[in-house]
């Protein structure tokens, strides 16, 4: 029997406009009745008071200037460790641009790049194949990789206490919460920490508020350093992200049924009582020493902590969904753990305009599983990896910079990386070949296991960008070129005991993605899209799902109001990919994988509608937003994964405040 499928079959969609414009009216009429009026009325409230002059005290000439506002986000700047690194003295002033603004989900950041189970926060993946970052071992767990933000940490440097709180408070109980605060001890040592929280609500048969189908927290503690001479610095942070996912495994349908049954909030849910949990960690020093002008030494040290959980109630599940039961329990229990401590040393500096770089690093790993014996597979759980290689960065000029990266390991995996930037120019070169995930060699749980050997993967991508820019016009055509050698993938095949399991493909794939990026200024309008089109040159064992054709727009007005006191940014913008038969979901292994092509369940092509307003109050932003109009109209929505329908018709606010004292 099928995953959740007895109800796989079901006939196309019947749902129409039909249904009229009347469903439209009313949410529209609740969106300003709701959000709208109350958020206009308060930004001409504070905006009107903030203009009036101030009345003029009579007999007396003293002048008050202590409630004037000296600090803001000139005098908080932020700078990161990779900008140390490479010699580079750059600081960034704080982000009060409101372009955007309302793109608070992750999907929306990403520029609907990932794949995701149609909820904030769920297991998601990127739909264009990216260049892993490592190409030593690695859990083989990347789902919830776009929710761990220790990967680039800000270090401030403030001139008073700095503190900003984002909210995003979204429509059926979807919330973000997002803290940050840093302040210096002195002008040479800073420190602060980071807070993001989710709290995500079900989607599909919600029991009330607060019935949670994600909560996540995420922290970091981080502190930089500098000498009085500057020829010390140091960099210490700690991160921690807990994330907790009640799966519930798609949506059933009756058979017969056509698919606006899969958007209804009564609709079943496959499962009921699953939950997968992931616990990161990170802490984290880098430090160098200046021993002249052309030469520094340093030293770079990592311990990462990964975890990953499955729990059921066996027998809470329909009939068949876990094809094969390999560990009998009266409680489904799956926990592996993965910890790498790394430490790399090396040296650094500057000659005229190019900077050169050589390491060496040293990191062990150890993999652990609850119910696999180590001594039974055919990989290591237990090692050291020993990694050689060296950076380089030339400055031809202001406005043209070329970077270098060199790296190999012992056992014959590398990576030759090499990016070229200029103001008219990017280009960009991936040669890696890397491990395959230890999810994907050997894994033991109650519902899979198998023992796998395979070879590294090794990938080459090239791409490149032209940049024309004028005072109304920018455009940005680009071509990205990747090729890929025993690619290691997830796979459905019902005609197995079990259905899903990985594997490495003997051919290759090749594919490339020409692109446009199009910005288009007329008065105070701005039109902006990007177009993506995939062609597979070569898809051995068709093993890779991108869609054929893929396109965001957007039409919006922007201008400054009220004497500068309040600035606005609204407008519509929609996002259409064309249908492809996307990968599938196996919460128990927490895997994507390729549909059985026999059953395939296809993504249909949907156009993604919002209607959205930013507006600037002094410190403040705020953002309002409609999202998903066409399905107020049509009834109809869509699925970013096989059975996990698309997020609903709703209306999301959020607002960000920053302080400087």
């Amino acid at each position: 029997m099928l995953r959740g499928r007895p109800y796989r079959l079901i006939s196309k969609s019947t749902s129409s406009v039909s249904r009229g414009w009347c469903p439209f009216i009313q949410a529209l009429t609740r969106l300003f009745i709701q959000y709208f009026i109350p958020a206009l009325t308060l930004t001409l409230t504070l905006t009107l008071s903030s203009a009036q002059d101030v009345p003029t005290r009579r007999g007396s000439r003293i002048i008050d200037d202590s409630t004037k506002q000296i600090y803001g986000p000139t005098t908080s700047t932020y700078f990161y460790e990779d900008d140390v690194f490479l010699n580079i003295e750059r600081k960034y002033v704080i982000d009060t641009v409101i372009r955007d603004f309302h793109h608070f989900a992750p999907f929306q950041k990403s520029e609907y790049t990932l794949q995701d189970l149609g909820n904030i926060a769920t297991a998601s993946r990127p739909i264009f194949f990216e260049v892993p970052e490592h190409i030593g071992v690695t859990s083989g767990f990347t789902i919830y990789d776009r929710y761990w933000e220790a990967k680039r940490i800000r270090h401030f440097d403030t001139k008073s206490p700095y503190t900003n709180i984002n909210l995003g408070l979204g429509g059926r109980g979807r919330s973000t919460t997002n803290v940050e605060f840093a302040r210096n001890i002195n002008p040479r040592w800073n420190f602060g920490f980071k807070y993001r929280g989710y709290f995500i609500d079900k989607q599909i048969a919600r029991q009330g508020k607060g019935d949670r189908n994600v909560r996540s927290v995420y922290y970091d503690l981080f502190t930089s350093y500098e000498s009085p001479d500057s020829t010390y610095r140091l960099f210490l942070s700690f991160a921690r992200n807990r994330h907790q996912v009640q799966e519930f495994g798609g949506v059933l349908v009756p058979p017969g049924s056509d698919r606006s049954a899969y958007f209804q909030q009564n609709a079943r849910r496959i499962l009921t009582e699953a939950e997968a949990r992931e616990l990161r960690m990170n802490l984290h020093l880098f430090h160098q020493y200046r021993i002249g002008s052309g030469l520094q030494l340093y030293h770079k040290f990592d311990r990462d902590r990964q975890g990953n959980d499955y729990y059921d109630t066996p027998g809470s599940e329909p009939s068949g969904y876990y094809e094969h039961i390999e560990i009998d329990s009266t409680d489904t229990s799956d926990e592996l753990r993965f910890v790498t401590l790394r430490n790399e040393v090396g040296l650094k500096g500057n000659l005229l305009k190019l900077f050169y770089n050589g390491y060496y690093a040293i990191r062990h790993f150890d993999m652990e599983y609850k119910y696999l014996d180590p001594d039974t597979l055919h990989v290591r759980t237990k090692g050291a990896e020993h990694y050689l290689g060296g950076r380089m960065m030339l400055r031809l000029d202001s406005l043209m910079t070329l970077t270098g990266w060199v790296e190999f390991m012992d056992n014959g995996n590398f990576r030759i990386e090499g990016d070229l930037s200029s103001r008219w120019l990017e280009a960009s070169l991936r040669q890696n070949q890397f491990e395959p995930g230890f999810m994907q060699q050997a894994y033991r749980g109650s519902y899979s296991v198998w023992n796998n050997n395979f070879s590294p993967v090794n990938v080459t991508q090239l791409s490149g960008y032209i940049h024309y820019r004028s005072k109304v016009v920018h455009l940005s055509p680009g071509i990205t070129l990747t090729r890929m050698n025993n690619y290691v993938y997830f796979r459905e095949d019902t005609s197995r005991v079990q259905y899903v399991m990985p594997q490495q493909v003997d051919g290759s794939h090749v594919f490339f993605s020409p692109e446009l990026r199009l910005s288009v200024k007329f008065g105070r309008m701005t039109f902006r899209t990007r177009a993506i089109y995939t062609s597979m040159l070569e898809n051995s064992e068709d093993a890779i799902k991108i869609p054929e054709l893929f396109v965001n727009a957007q039409l919006a007005y922007e201008g400054i109001h009220f004497g500068g006191n309040l600035e606005l940014h609204t407008g519509v913008e929609a996002h259409w990919q064309s249908a492809y038969d996307a990968l599938g979901y196996a919460p128990e292994i927490q895997q994507f994988y390729v549909q059985d092509p026999r059953i395939a369940f296809r993504s249909n092509a949907f156009p993604l509608v919002d209607i959205f307003v930013n507006a600037k109050i002094k410190r403040g932003r705020i953002f309002v937003k409609y999202h998903n109009l066409i399905q107020t109209i049509t009834g109809e929505g869509y699925f970013p994964t096989p059975y996990y329908p698309g997020q609903r018709n709703v209306v999301d606010f959020g607002f960000d405040w920053s302080f400087y004292d």
